[in-house]
């Protein structure tokens, strides 16, 4: 099926064939609650009305959202529409569509009310279960409509998965530590034994792949497996990786994406400097992904890949670095189980109970130039068991606003960093061998290519209390996952930041 073009420079950066996107409003929100009716400060208050303010498509005098979903329906949804479009003076009619099976989807008395919508809106759920659900059927048939006649399209958390042309929707579910440990793991896989990553769906945002619950959930592993699966499956260096926190969203107008929301939102692409390696039963090793962590008024061009830094926020500052470290000496073990050696960074991070804090290290002998946490993946659990450490990873994007000339390093209990004292500014990355059979890759984010760095104006989704903390951006920097220094031969240089084997 096809439908009109949401914007046509994007044709040449889609290395891979997937549909493009037509000219109407596409907003992605990450989940989490939204504000309540008559809060007009709200992050979903902000986000939403830009579904009501791409208008009325079909010329009938209101704006008519439809509400889509597997489960059972909720009346709060359609009326918080109906009070936004209040608020700019427009009447709305917005109304549920529960499409449970893909007999639901091809029955036309359900699913043709989506047809005559101005606005389509995907609930959260299960992204595996709309697509198992809807994919090629007349419901999706009917969503492209509203597409082609440049209404808006739109969803939270699986919703807004569901948007992207590579779209993780296998049905399982899949943590930041699996794929640090296994590259392959069968968790990137779809129930029936194929790809999880899905290019025949939706896919409104053309060559991206969108992951949601990010921070929360510290899902930038997980989303750094995903893209290099992507990558590979389809041979398209060129997808964009978008992982949208909670309280926070995107609103795509023509190239343009606004940021808006509570925290931040990464932007992840490979590099011409990038390398990748997914072998089965070993961590994921993956280099010099450019990151663009992007905070509440900066905007992205997806058609360039470029942040807009004419544009920028009121809380933007320019970041100039400050220039390589003197030498470091002597040789340091660093264990991914080990609070304790955390004091061997130049600087360790407190997120509990405070919010967020850094230290100075205790130890003559550390890695300069340094921010570290242990234990970085698998440590909190949810009821259901499923592995969170939001505030690890948003204390640790925060510290990096501190010390932007600083390389952050992210270490699961299963890893372990290590320098030797004849290669003293080479770390290498091994298995901590007191803890797990396997090991774990760690995340490096380094900084020294931050041109600029803003903070939310929101206290974070993560802040234990104190109403300190708030969500860091970092424009420029490149992360690294980095595993098996002994087979693999790379090793991370803290003085001038590069990944590469020993001199």
């Amino acid at each position: 099926m096809t439908h009109t073009l949401r914007f046509c420079t994007l044709l040449s950066l889609i290395l891979a064939p997937g549909p493009a996107q037509a000219a109407g409003v596409i907003i992605a929100a990450g989940g989490g609650s939204e504000g309540a009716v008559g809060d007009t400060t709200s992050w979903s208050y902000k986000l939403y009305k830009k579904f009501i303010e791409n208008g009325d498509k079909t010329g009938d005098g209101k704006v008519s959202v439809a509400i889509l979903s597997t489960s059972t329906q909720d009346s709060w949804l359609p009326s918080y529409f109906v009070w936004i479009g209040q608020t700019l003076g427009v009447t709305v009619n917005a109304f549920n569509v529960t499409v449970a099976t893909r007999a639901d989807a091809n029955n036309t008395t359900i699913v043709d009310p989506v047809k005559t919508a101005d606005v389509v809106f995907l609930k959260g759920g299960d992204q595996g279960a709309y697509y198992d659900a809807w994919n090629g059927t007349t419901l999706e048939t009917n969503i492209r409509a509203v597409d082609s006649r440049r209404g808006a399209i739109g969803g939270t958390s699986a919703g807004a998965m569901s948007l992207s042309q590579y779209c993780f929707a296998g049905g399982q579910d899949l943590v930041s530590l699996d794929v640090l440990q296994d590259a392959q793991t069968p968790y990137l896989n779809d129930t029936d034994g194929g790809s999880g990553i899905h290019t025949d769906f939706l896919g409104f945002v053309g060559s991206s792949l969108i992951d949601t619950h990010y921070t929360t959930r510290a899902r930038m592993g997980r989303t750094l497996g995903i893209l290099a699966k992507a990558i590979q499956d389809s041979s398209n260096t060129n997808v964009l990786a978008i992982g949208i926190e909670e309280r926070t969203g995107i609103a795509l107008t023509g190239t343009r994406a606004e940021v808006i929301g509570v925290g931040s939102i990464d932007f992840m692409l490979q590099t011409s400097s990038s390398m990748v390696k997914r072998d089965a039963k070993h961590p994921l090793f993956f280099t010099n992904v450019r990151l663009d962590r992007l905070t509440e008024g900066w905007r992205y061009d997806i058609s360039s890949r470029t942040v807009d830094t004419t544009n920028r926020p009121t809380s933007a500052t320019a970041v100039v670095y400050s220039g390589d470290s003197a030498a470091n000496s002597g040789s340091v073990t660093i264990r991914g189980n080990q609070f304790s050696d955390e004091d061997k960074f130049t600087r360790t991070i407190d997120y509990s109970p405070d919010p967020y804090r850094t230290t100075q290290g205790t130890f003559t002998t550390f890695l300069k130039n340094t921010l570290g946490l242990v234990d970085a993946q698998n440590s909190s659990t949810d009821a259901n068991g499923i592995a969170y450490r939001g505030d690890i990873q948003e204390s640790m994007s925060r510290a990096l606003y501190d010390f932007p000339a600083y390389s952050g390093f992210l270490v699961a209990t299963q890893g372990q960093l290590y320098r030797s004292s004849s290669l003293p500014d080479q770390v290498q990355f091994q298995r901590n061998s007191s803890q797990a059979a396997s090991e774990a890759a760690s995340i490096v984010i380094d900084g020294k290519g931050v041109t600029y760095k803003s903070l939310s104006p929101y206290i974070s989704n993560e802040d234990t209390g104190s109403k300190t903390l708030r969500s860091a951006g970092l424009i420029g920097a490149k992360v690294h996952v980095l595993a098996e220094t002994s087979s693999r031969g790379y090793k991370y240089n803290t003085r001038n930041h590069a990944v590469g084997t020993n001199p």
